[in-house]
């Protein structure tokens, strides 16, 4: 066995948190995320998808089937990037981005309506959630090259899908051989967001009215169950509706699925090296810590809103999951990498795994951004 990647890692976990101080700033986590950026722009192709994955210590990309849904959220980082730095590079390079999307949708059919195909030849909710909200944040952003009309149909697909009870169906059929059994957590919450998206655009009743009911079933469901799920994009979608609908349910939902997270997050006084600021069970991971701060910002937010004093303790925990998220991200300065250059910027699966992948780098770009804009 070779233990050469485990004593690296381990070394580097011990030097990048001893090095830790009680003074994040905004100016340090926005760096960050634009080396996250920054490692996207260098992994973009000339058709406007990007390196899938790449193995740091081999400076290998991977060849594992494209996702799209991840390719999605990844131009949703970017955009979201542009919308803090205003450097034309990273919009420039969500724009490919987009137009990639773009060659996967077809017509279905409903009336006005897109599906995105993914390429594993599924139709899946959440690529359809995760692809309108990067639609709608570009039309926002940069309206001459936004595109209304696949945004458009894109949200109406989503709406068809939903059920009178407000529940959703997770894939659009495709010849009727979707495992319509499998239901994700994820999908309803980021079609829902996509929705919050456009209608903070065209005022579409119907788009926030989808997510009212949406809401309405998942609450009711989740309510029932032992654990609130970790679901932060739900998280961010409940914000996004408490902004047209005040009903405090919506913020308290959305500040208890923190509290649930947060149950599970290592202390600063964590007997592991390197486990302050993840979230268990298990070893941490890069990717889960940040997707839940995403939702953990949005709960964070919800509570300085409505005055619930369970602020106090989101904020400290949002701090300490930076510290951890600034741990797992590549620099042009460890030795240990063939290509430092190309790798910077990236973050890696955990500290046992140099193994990037997009949606690593965009979770995290995403949620310091927002710990940023929120905490400093």
């Amino acid at each position: 066995m070779n233990y050469l990647p485990l004593v690296l890692s381990l070394i580097f976990a011990l030097s990048v948190g001893s090095g830790f101080a009680d003074d994040l700033n905004r100016d340090q986590l926005t760096a960050s995320a634009r080396a996250g950026g920054d490692y996207l722009v260098r992994m973009q192709k000339a058709d406007g998808s990007f390196h899938y994955t790449y193995d740091a210590l081999e400076d290998s990309t991977g060849s594992e089937t494209y996702n799209i849904l991840r390719h999605a959220g990844t131009t949703f980082a970017l955009l979201e990037l542009y919308s803090k730095t205003r450097d034309a590079r990273y919009l420039d390079s969500a724009h490919r981005a987009n137009e990639f999307l773009k060659t996967r949708l077809r017509a279905a059919r409903c009336q006005r309506c897109s599906y995105v195909l993914d390429f594993d030849g599924k139709a899946k909710l959440g690529a359809n959630g995760l692809g309108l909200i990067a639609l709608a944040r570009q039309l926002e952003l940069d309206p001459k090259r936004g595109d209304r009309e696949s945004a458009e149909r894109l949200a109406n697909l989503i709406i068809s899908l939903q059920h009178k009870d407000g529940s959703f169906a997770s894939y659009y059929g495709i010849q009727g051989k979707e495992p319509e059994r499998r239901v994700s957590l994820y999908y309803p919450g980021e079609a829902m967001l996509g929705l919050v998206q456009l209608f903070k655009l065209t005022g579409d009743r119907r788009l926030i009215e989808a997510v009212r009911r949406g809401s309405d079933h998942l609450i009711a469901a989740q309510r029932n169950l032992d654990q609130l799920p970790p679901d932060a994009w739900l998280m961010q979608a409940l914000e996004g509706l408490h902004r047209t609908n005040k009903e405090k349910r919506y913020a308290d939902h959305a500040i208890a699925m923190a509290e649930s997270m947060i149950a599970e997050q290592y202390s600063a006084e964590s007997k592991h090296p390197g486990y302050a600021g993840g979230f268990g069970p298990g070893r941490p991971r890069a990717t889960p810590a940040a997707s839940r701060c995403e939702g953990i910002v949005a709960a964070y937010r919800l509570a300085r809103a409505v005055g619930d004093p369970r602020e106090t303790k989101i904020g400290p925990a949002l701090k300490l999951a930076a510290r951890f998220m600034l741990s797992q991200q590549l620099d042009i300065h460890d030795t240990s990498l063939r290509k430092p250059a190309r790798a910077a910027g990236g973050f890696r699966e955990s500290s046992t795994s140099w193994r990037v992948r997009i949606d690593y780098v965009q979770h995290n770009m995403s949620a310091l951004l927002g710990i940023a804009e929120a905490l400093y």
